[in-house]
């Protein structure tokens, strides 16, 4: 069959329709599952050049209609961020770019019948765009469309460079209003604020949580999930996160999994905002986490002792820098290289299709306490905006050969919003970070008391003061860093395990062993940015998957953080427990859901 028939059974809906303003301009549009084809019939190009609109570009449609009381025509605006080349100070980048593009529905001579093919159009992108399966041999009507989500968006003002708030204004909540995503956006303000408060909102009015900030508060979501009662079915609430951070660590492995290029900053942020209003949830690992005091918790990135841990809680001085703080705090970190003293065990998965970089030798080896309700301090909501829609299309926009959009009125779809619907938080400052190897905090910075943490048993774990089945294995002896991974970034510029998945049930455990040089070192993180230290030739660095694995520091000070939050000094141990959370990813390479 030839590209052209192919496309022409693939067609979903066709129409002709002029523009805003007219200008006597007239397109031809075709709706394939993949993109909006747009040919220019009046005036007649030269050539037959026609543009493509991706779908995986847009966010929305809307229909609308003019406040001309004599205009029987209606209009369709399709919203969408492409990729277009940017000029910069050593030359040019590409970014995302909002276009918006507005199509006059003049076919009939009564309004109504306009404005039903105009609904039908947006029906048809709303629904490829949250990938609702649609063909050309269905009548598409209102009812096929996806109902209404409403998030609640938990935001940490003091995150990162502290810009989150201004971050939401800008480009956040505009883009989610013209998907008719609904929200409430709360302003943590205080430590455990939003750990507080998912434990005592009612789940069932929220399709989903998504933190505005780094992957600390995240790590806080997820463990008041865990201590509800309800925790079975809490966990399973969808999350989501949107980066102003300084790490972004999980952001950075969304955007890979949606097979984006690796991106930093407001570009990270933009393409992690289309994906939010894709709206697809993938399942997602947990790892839960045990202390040397009997604290648990669940993790959702990493557990960490020696260098990286070490730059991740020194660099905090340097906060104000954003993820430039890690590259500072590296560089310090480098040219005062610290070892520890250690004994790592762990369940190998020895039939995991994952590579090994080096073999070694090895030897084998509450209740829930009552919580106060929390008020929904410093909160914005989406609920009662009706203006809000009209507000956006006062916003500068790049529209199809014309300028600025006319003054609408929006008719909302079925099913849909009537009235446009329109904190990471960190422990408090470590003071007086580590200057010398012997020198520490005590263990109770940053680890506040808790509710007892839910969950499922960690079946494969004896208790931290009980020996190891002989099944492990143990590798003792001096460690310059130490890391258990379950994400393929450990920061938005790290592409620490590029063959870790969100549900692959593995710990991807990574050490380096003393002697390797600050030269070496260097090289190492250097290449983890593109993901090519796996193949390294460096007889220091060790990958194993693993289902699960115990740390016994036998240096005595020292830093250990989970998520890049500090914990109590001394043996910890941790398990994964496979598909036990939900996370909002816009697209997936298995086990697709919707929410």
């Amino acid at each position: 069959m030839s590209t052209k028939h192919r496309q022409a059974s693939d067609t979903l809906l066709h129409g002709e329709f002029g523009v805003y303003p007219s200008k006597g301009i007239r397109y031809a549009l075709s709706l394939t599952q993949t993109g909006l084809h747009i040919q220019r019939l009046v005036p007649k190009p030269e050539d037959d050049q026609r543009t493509v609109l991706p779908i995986t570009d847009m966010v929305g449609c809307h229909t609308l209609r003019s406040r001309g009381t004599n205009d029987i025509f209606a209009y369709f605006s399709i919203y969408s961020y492409p990729m277009k080349k940017k000029k910069v100070a050593m030359g040019s980048t590409r970014t995302r770019q909002r276009l918006v593009r507005t199509f006059k529905v003049d076919e009939a001579s009564e309004y109504e019948q306009n404005q039903s093919i105009a609904e039908k159009w947006a029906t048809a992108i709303k629904c490829l765009i949250q990938e609702v399966q649609i063909s050309s041999d269905m009548e598409i009507t209102p009812d096929l469309q996806p109902k209404a989500r409403r998030l609640l968006l938990l935001l940490n003002p003091c995150g990162g460079r502290g810009n989150a708030l201004q971050q939401c204004h800008t480009h956040i909540l505009p883009i989610i209003t013209e998907a008719d995503i609904s929200y409430n956006l709360v302003q943590t303000e205080r430590a455990n604020h939003a750990r507080e408060l998912v434990q005592t909102i009612n789940l069932e009015e929220w399709d989903g949580i998504v933190v505005i900030s780094g992957d600390g508060l995240l790590f806080e979501v997820i463990n008041g999930l865990m201590e509800r009662p309800d925790w079975e079915d809490a966990i399973k609430m969808p999350i989501g996160i949107l980066p102003c951070g300084s790490g972004n660590a999980l952001a950075g492995a969304i955007n890979y999994n949606a097979g984006f290029e690796q991106a930093m900053g407001s570009e990270l942020l933009l393409n992690c905002i289309l994906l939010l209003c894709r709206g697809t949830v993938m399942p997602m690992d947990l790892v839960s986490v045990t202390t040397c005091s009997g604290t648990r918790s669940f993790s959702f990135l990493s557990v960490a002792w020696g260098f990286i841990s070490d730059v991740d809680i020194e660099s905090e001085k340097y906060r104000h820098m954003g993820s430039a703080r890690f590259t500072v705090g590296t560089m310090v970190r480098v040219a005062s290289l610290r070892t520890y003293r250690g004994r790592l065990s762990y369940l190998p998965v020895l039939d995991a299709h994952r590579p090994i970089c080096r073999s070694i030798t090895l030897s084998p080896n509450g209740s829930l306490a009552p919580l106060q309700r929390s008020q929904l301090h410093r909160t914005i909501s989406d609920m009662g905006l009706c203006e809000e829609r009209n507000i956006m299309f006062e916003r500068s926009t790049a529209v199809l050969d014309t300028g600025e959009l006319p003054s609408f009125e929006t008719s909302p779809s079925p099913g849909s919003p009537t009235a446009l619907h329109t904190s990471q938080f960190t422990f408090d400052s470590v003071p007086n970070a580590l200057s010398e190897p012997d020198r520490m905090l005590p263990n109770d910075v940053g680890c506040p008391t808790h509710s007892h943490v839910n969950g499922p048993k960690d079946d494969l774990l004896p208790p931290l003061d009980q020996p190891l089945p002989k099944s492990w294995v143990t590798v003792e002896g001096d460690f310059v860093l130490v890391l258990g991974i379950y994400q393929s970034h450990l920061g938005a510029d790290l592409f620490t395990a590029p063959f870790s998945y969100f549900d692959d049930g593995l710990i991807h455990l990574f050490f380096v062993k003393a002697g390797i040089s600050r030269t070496a070192l260097v090289r190492l993180f250097l290449a983890m940015e593109k993901g090519t230290h796996i193949g390294m030739e460096c007889p220091y660095l060790v990958h194993v998957p693993v289902r699960a694995f115990r740390l016994e520091p036998l240096t005595k000070k020292g830093i250990l953080t989970v998520d890049g939050e500090r914990v109590e000094y001394g043996p910890i141990q941790a398990q994964v427990h496979q598909r036990l959370g939900n996370l909002i990813t816009g697209s997936g390479r298995v086990s697709l859901t919707s929410f």
